[in-house]
Order: C-alpha cells, then sequence, then structure tokens
C-alpha cells in the first residue's frame, strides 16, 4: 500500500518537471543501454561456460620449443599419439587440423571449411549429433572407408535440412564420403565456421612425423587430477620424447591451457576495457542524474519541509525519493534495453570474425537480469544523495524562501563535485580512446609490403586426387593465368600458396650450403611460400637484388629461389644473397641433395600479421613445388581501374572455362584483407571512441546543467553587480570563468587517475606509450574547450539580466 502511494507520489513528481525528467531518462538509457551491450558481448564471450559438459575439465595441449622461445607450438602426429598412449592424466585425448574440402556433384560447386578430428573428440566434449551418430574408433585408421559429419548450417544450406542425408554420400574433393551425421544448430568446434568434420585416419607416413606440426590437441582430465598434476605429467612425457628422439624433439616440452582461456585468447583484456569504458559512462550519467535530482529538491524544499513540519520521518522522506529514483532508472533502463537491441544489431555486424563465440551474442535472461540489476543500482547509486539532502530541511529557511526554491551552498558545491568528478571521469576515457585511435592508426600506417590498392583476391583450392601430379597442376596454373591476363581491364596477375595476412604458418627449418649444420632445436626457420612468375608484379613487391622468376623455372631447370629482405640481412649479414644456395630441411646430405639457389632479394612483406617485425621469407616457383600442400590456391589480380570486384565474374568465368567443377572461394579486394588484420583494433579504438565522445557530451551537460543552475539562484547578485556597473563583458567572464574552474578542476583529478589507469591498456597499444604526451596534451585541451562551450548559453543569459527586475523580484 505504501510503496503504491510512493510510485504515485513519483509519477506526479515526473510530470511536474518534464524536461528534467526527459533529460534524466535519455542520459540513463545511454548508460543502461551501452552496458547492456557491451554486456552481452562480455557474457557470451567470456562469463558463459562453454557448451560442453564438464568444461572447466578441459584443457588444451600445446608443444613449447625452449630453442624458439615458444609456448604454443602446434603438434605433430607422433608427438600427440605417444602422448595419448603414455598419459594417465587425460581420460581422453584428441587432436584436429584445419582441412578445406570442394564439394562437387549436385549444384554449384563449393568450398567448406572443415576439420580432421580423432574419432574420440565429440564423446570427449560430451556433445552428440543432432541427426545419425558420430564416428566409430574403426572409421579412424587408414584406409577405412570415408565418413564425414556435416553442420547445421551446411545440411540447410546445401542440402535443404533432409533428414535423409544420413546415409548418403556426398563428393568431396572427388571422392564419395558417406554422411553419418548432422551435429546440433549450436555446435561449433573449433572454429564458427566449419561445415563438416572428417575422421584424422594418419596413414603409415604422417603418423610417423615429429616434425610436421599440424595438430591442435585438447584433453579431458581424468576423474580426480587437477590441472597442475596433468603439467606435471606432461612435463615428464615430453622430456622422455626428447631424450628417445633428440633430433626433433629437443627442447620441447609441453603447455597446458583452459579450454575456455584458449578459445577466448587475447580478446580478454579488449573486452573488459570496453565493458569499463562503459560502466564509466554510467557513472558519468548519474552522476548528471543526481546533479538534476538536487536541483529537482532544491525546487520541492517548501513541499518537503511542510511534510516533515507535519510529522513525516526522514527515513520516510528518503524512502519516497529513492522510490522516485528507482523508478526513474527503470524508465532508463527500459529505454536502454531497446538502444541495446539495436546496439547489438550493431556490434554484431561489426565485430570481428575472430571474435570467438560471438554468434551467440544477444538479449538472453541473463542479459535482461543484468540490466534490471544495473538499473536497480543505478537509481539508487544517483538518488541516494540528493534523498539524504533533501530529507533534512531546514523548516525555518524553507518554508520563508521555498517559493523561490532556492539551493544552499551544500548542494552547490555537491552538483560542482559531481561536474568535476564527470569531467575526470570523460578525460580518462578520451585519453584511452585516443591512445587506441592512434594505436589502429599507427598500425594502418605501415607498409604491409605490398600495394593493396586496386588488386582482387579469390582462393581455389585444388583436390589432390586430380591435381596430384606437379605437371598436371603446373599446366592448370599456366592456363589460368594466361586466361585471366586476356580480360580487359587486367593489369597483371599471380599465383601464392598463402595470401600475406591470412594464414600463420608454412615455415621451414633450412640449412646454408658451406655452413656447419645447426644442432637439433636450433635450426633457422623461414616463411615458405609458392609462388608463380608474376606473383610480385601483380602485388607490387619490389625486386632489390637479382632475378624474378620466369616460365623457364620449371621442373627440369635448377632449383630456384627468391628470398626477402629480413632473410637476406639476417642469414647473409654484410654479403650478396644472390647466388648462394641453401637446402630446406636440416641434416647430412648426399651429392644430389635439392639444394636452392637463391636468384633475387624482394622487399619484406608482413605475412602473419600487420604489428610484427616481418619475419624470414622465401618463395619458390609452383612449377618447382613438390609439397602438394603448399601448392598455390589464392589468385591475385591487379586491375587497371579502381574497382577490383567488377572483374571477379570474368576472373570466375576464365576458371570455370578451365575446370567447371572447381570451387571459388573467398572474392575480395586486397584492401578487405588488410582492414580484416586490424579489425580487432579498429573494433577497440571505435567503440571506446564512442563511449568517450557520449562521455564528453554527458559532461558538457553536466557542467551546463551547474553552471544555469548557478545563473538562476545569483539572479540578484548578477543583478547588483550589473547595477553598480559591471560590463555585459564582465559578467560573461564570471560564469564562464566558474565553468573554466570546474573543467581545470576535473582534468587535474582525470589526468592524475590516466597516469595509472592507462597503464592497464598497454597490452593494446602499438607505436605509442600508455603515457604518450601528445594524446594528454591534446585531450586535456577538449575537456576546458568543450565545458566553455556548454556554458554559452547561460553566460549570455546572465549578461540580459535586467538589474531592476532582478532587485525588484527579490
Amino acid at each position: 500500500m505504501m510503496l503504491a502511494h510512493d510510485l504515485r507520489q513519483g509519477v506526479r513528481g515526473m510530470r511536474s518537471s518534464p524536461g528534467a525528467t526527459l533529460t534524466a531518462v535519455a542520459a540513463l538509457a545511454i548508460g543502461i543501454g551501452a552496458n547492456t551491450a557491451i554486456f552481452s558481448v562480455v557474457d557470451a564471450v567470456l562469463l558463459r561456460p562453454l557448451p560442453f559438459a564438464e568444461p572447466d575439465r578441459l584443457l588444451m595441449l600445446w608443444q613449447s620449443d625452449t630453442n624458439r622461445h615458444t609456448e604454443r607450438e602446434w603438434v605433430s602426429p607422433a608427438n600427440f599419439l605417444d602422448w595419448r598412449h603414455d598419459s594417465r592424466a587425460f581420460s581422453s585425448l584428441a587432436a584436429f587440423s584445419e582441412r578445406g574440402f570442394n564439394l562437387t556433384g549436385s549444384g554449384e560447386p563449393e568450398r567448406l571449411d572443415g576439420q580432421r578430428v580423432s574419432a574420440s573428440l565429440f564423446p570427449l566434449l560430451g556433445v552428440g549429433t543432432a541427426l545419425g551418430r558420430t564416428f566409430l574408433p574403426e572409421e579412424d585408421q587408414a584406409g577405412a572407408a570415408r565418413v564425414a559429419i556435416l553442420s547445421d548450417g551446411l545440411w540447410r544450406r546445401r542440402f535443404g535440412a533432409d533428414p535423409a542425408i544420413v546415409g548418403r554420400s556426398i563428393l568431396l574433393d572427388g571422392e564419395s564420403v558417406a554422411v553419418v551425421g548432422v551435429m546440433p544448430p549450436r555446435f561449433r568446434f573449433p572454429g564458427e565456421g566449419d561445415d563438416l568434420w572428417v575422421p584424422l585416419a594418419f596413414d603409415g607416413k604422417e603418423a610417423a612425423r615429429r616434425r610436421s606440426l599440424m595438430l591442435r590437441v585438447v584433453g579431458r582430465l581424468a576423474p580426480g587430477v587437477t590441472a597442475g598434476e596433468a603439467r606435471a605429467e606432461m612435463e615428464t612425457i615430453a622430456k622422455h620424447l626428447e631424450r628417445a628422439y633428440p633430433e626433433e624433439n629437443a627442447g620441447m616440452g609441453a603447455t597446458l591451457v583452459g579450454l575456455q582461456d584458449q578459445m577466448v585468447g587475447d580478446a580478454r583484456a579488449a573486452l573488459y576495457v570496453l565493458l569499463a569504458a562503459v560502466g564509466v559512462v554510467l557513472l558519468i550519467a548519474c552522476a548528471n542524474v543526481a546533479s538534476i535530482l538536487m536541483t529537482r529538491a532544491a525546487a520541492r524544499g517548501r513541499d518537503l519541509a511542510i511534510r516533515a513540519a507535519l510529522g513525516a520521518s526522514r527515513a520516510r522522506l528518503v524512502r519516497q525519493l529513492l522510490t522516485e529514483s528507482v523508478l526513474l532508472a527503470f524508465l532508463g533502463g527500459a529505454l536502454g534495453i531497446l538502444l541495446a537491441l539495436w546496439g547489438i544489431d550493431v556490434l554484431q555486424a561489426g565485430i570481428p570474425a575472430d571474435i570467438p563465440r560471438f554468434s551467440r551474442i544477444g538479449l538472453d535472461p541473463r542479459v535482461l537480469a543484468f540490466t534490471l540489476g544495473v538499473s536497480l543500482l543505478t537509481g539508487l547509486l544517483f538518488g541516494v544523495l540528493p534523498a539524504l539532502g533533501a530529507s533534512r530541511p531546514d523548516l525555518n529557511e524553507a518554508l520563508r524562501d521555498g517559493v523561490r526554491g532556492t539551493s544552499g551552498p551544500a548542494r552547490s558545491r555537491a552538483r560542482a563535485t559531481l561536474v568535476v568528478a564527470e569531467v575526470a571521469l570523460a578525460l580518462v576515457l578520451l585519453i584511452g580512446a585516443g591512445l587506441l585511435i592512434r594505436s589502429f592508426a599507427n598500425v594502418r600506417g605501415l607498409n604491409p609490403g605490398f600495394l593493396p590498392k586496386n588488386l582482387l583476391t579469390l582462393r581455389m583450392d585444388l583436390p589432390e586426387k586430380k591435381y596430384g601430379d606437379l605437371g598436371t597442376r603446373s599446366a592448370f596454373y599456366k592456363e589460368i593465368l594466361d586466361r585471366v591476363d586476356g580480360i580487359p581491364g587486367v593489369r597483371d596477375a599471380g599465383l601464392v600458396s598463402f595470401l600475406p595476412l591470412t594464414f600463420v604458418g608454412g615455415s621451414f627449418a633450412f640449412q646454408v650450403e658451406g655452413r656447419p649444420i645447426p644442432p637439433a632445436g636450433q635450426e633457422p626457420f623461414t616463411v615458405y611460400r609458392v609462388v608463380s612468375p608474376g606473383l610480385f608484379g601483380a602485388m607490387g613487391i619490389p625486386l632489390l637484388r637479382g632475378r624474378t622468376f620466369t616460365d623457364a623455372d620449371d621442373d627440369r631447370a635448377p632449383l630456384v629461389a627468391i628470398i626477402g629482405d629480413t632473410m637476406a640481412r639476417q642469414v647473409f649479414p654484410g654479403q650478396d644473397a644472390v647466388g648462394r644456395r641453401i637446402l630446406f630441411g636440416v641434416g647430412p646430405q648426399g651429392p644430389d641433395a635439392p639444394w636452392v639457389t637463391i636468384v633475387g632479394v624482394a622487399g619484406d612483406v608482413r605475412q602473419f600479421d600487420l604489428d610484427s617485425d616481418p619475419r624470414p621469407a622465401v618463395y619458390v616457383p609452383y612449377a618447382q613445388e613438390t609439397l602438394f600442400w603448399f601448392a598455390p590456391r589464392d589468385l591475385v589480380v591487379r586491375a587497371a581501374g579502381s574497382e577490383p570486384l567488377a572483374l571477379a565474374a570474368a576472373v570466375r568465368t576464365a576458371i570455370r572455362a578451365v575446370d567447371p567443377d572447381q570451387p571459388i572461394s573467398s572474392v575480395r579486394t586486397m584492401d578487405d584483407v588488410v582492414s580484416e588484420a586490424s579489425a580487432r583494433r579498429r573494433f577497440s579504438a571505435l567503440l571506446l571512441g564512442v563511449f568517450a565522445a557520449a562521455a564528453l557530451i554527458l559532461a558538457a551537460v553536466g557542467v551546463y546543467g551547474v553552471v544555469a543552475c548557478s545563473v538562476e539562484q545569483r539572479t540578484r547578485e548578477i543583478g547588483i553587480r550589473m547595477a553598480l556597473g559591471a560590463r555585459r563583458r564582465q559578467v560573461f567572464g564570471l560564469v564562464v570563468g566558474q565553468a573554466a574552474r570546474l573543467a581545470l578542476f576535473g582534468v587535474a583529478l582525470g589526468l592524475a587517475g590516466s597516469l595509472a589507469l592507462t597503464r592497464l591498456l598497454g597490452s593494446l597499444l602499438f607505436g605509442v606509450t600508455p603515457t604518450d604526451p601528445l594524446t594528454f596534451v591534446l585531450t586535456a585541451l577538449v575537456l576546458p574547450a568543450c565545458a566553455v562551450v556548454a556554458c554559452l548559453v547561460p553566460a549570455r543569459r546572465a549578461t540580459r539580466v535586467d538589474p531592476m527586475v532582478a532587485l525588484k523580484c527579490d
């Protein structure tokens, strides 16, 4: 009954001052909506447990290499098989490896992203199929009948959700494969875009490889075994393997990481920074609303005094005022949910594809419960200070001056303190946003080593059954390049095994002719890329010394290579690398060893990412490549005009004319590839910039509110000053000076806080320090300028005070 009465009073109070109510609700909606949207991302990516049985018992296992100072190397097949045989700390171990497939037969040829997995993977995760079954152990053996499990997305997209697909055969890479199951809609492992899974089924040669780092391994702890005990056991096993295979396993250890932590990766820091940022925005909104409520409480001073005089206790007044605050917060929360719905759509459209579990982002009961809790906490947070101040009125003063609704010095100081806090918090956000934006600009300003403008790229993975022979493969590539070069609007074209910035692997150990064989575990490594002769010209990679490849560099000619400038400087310091010979692989060699002659040195290309230094790299011509799995798959086409995507249809037609069954995928511009390489930095910088802008606007509104209220309260004082001869310019300066002082106090406090807090951004920065002077100085100038702009209207209003009216009304 009493609650209903408080709610009715609260509604009447909000209706009595609609302008203040709308301003407060809008500020809260921005803060709560932003928090809801970002929390939905944090919850989906970081907080929700993995959708597997006992996910806290799942660990990722990596090889470590003390010689190369790496903690998380992929695992070789032979080491994985030994781990699985020797380990007792894990009830089960499973391995998986990325594998693409060409789906042909009925319909348009399609390139699918898939995984080769151990038959034990699905039981280990504790998941089953929606249709059919998972793999049988005997299907994970060399020579077994070929089978596959489809994702729900592929099943619906390609096969119309036909339940009869189980038991049917499909054509993968030209071979018949039986479908044995379809996974549930929400199953995604290890990646978001996997279309199907097939058994690993190592053959004898593959199972014996210890240098081929191609697997990722996941394990489930045995009952009663802790992660620490499993780490100790794996280190023991690694030392045993190092003694047993000193050449291959020298320096090799094992690293264990929780599966949840592994899947989240380095997204954790950026998402927590964004969550902290929207929390700051909400605090600023709360400070604004608290200031509004203080002003409204001052206007209601006579009403509260009368209620106190009639016997209302302080607790009763506090409860009434807090009820109004919470009601205001819930209105802001309701509107914030609508803003969050829009914000989540924007986030899903712009979130980087490598953020894990982004498909689960959305408003669900957990997120709505968070919004409800935030709304309640917010109402109490911004309502308690005004309620405590307003619930203790000076009855004599309030009843005498209540008509005028003045507020005392204490309330004025409280509102000024809130504004100083708003400015300080806004400054922290602005500096953080400035640092991230500068980092993003620094990364995008780096030279990737090629010219991405006007460059079209597309992928065509060749099936081994059809193109396993080097001669057949080379003939296909040559005919494709000849046809594409003849398309109007094409300036140049080339092929490369792995497009820069799209693949972090493909490295080989090597040795240099005439030098001692390096000890086991200390072999130098180089990035290995297979290219066509025209690749350097098509991508705009400069040739620094020597010559490029020609059509004469085929399987009948001596083996040749072009190396990158970093490799030339590191391996041949102070020498000319052209004419020197290297050998892929390390160890004693006979007279017929396949030594490769370096015929040129090319400019460095950032192969793996934009923000790390170029690594040693070597290029070999496709006509001399004998490792089929490194055959060129990416076609690059330099357009004569500024619209490279306009050539996509003609290029696709040219490829289909050579092989109608060859799928084509990943059609995009090289500008898009470069943009995706910095997508996380762009995402973080953009969002933090938006939140900082919102904080700046809210802080400016706070300054405006305090100055406007001050002008209204000081009308008599201003009138007296003007009656005594004060000029309008002096009155204007008086008001602007008040705003500037508040802003400067806030800036001083914000700078001190930023010096401490921006150090937390260190791992997200590139080319700029957490205490970058330029960012601090420029940001510190922005806030006082905005504060001055915010007070211009009340300052002009003050200069128009009529002294006679001001003195008469008092």
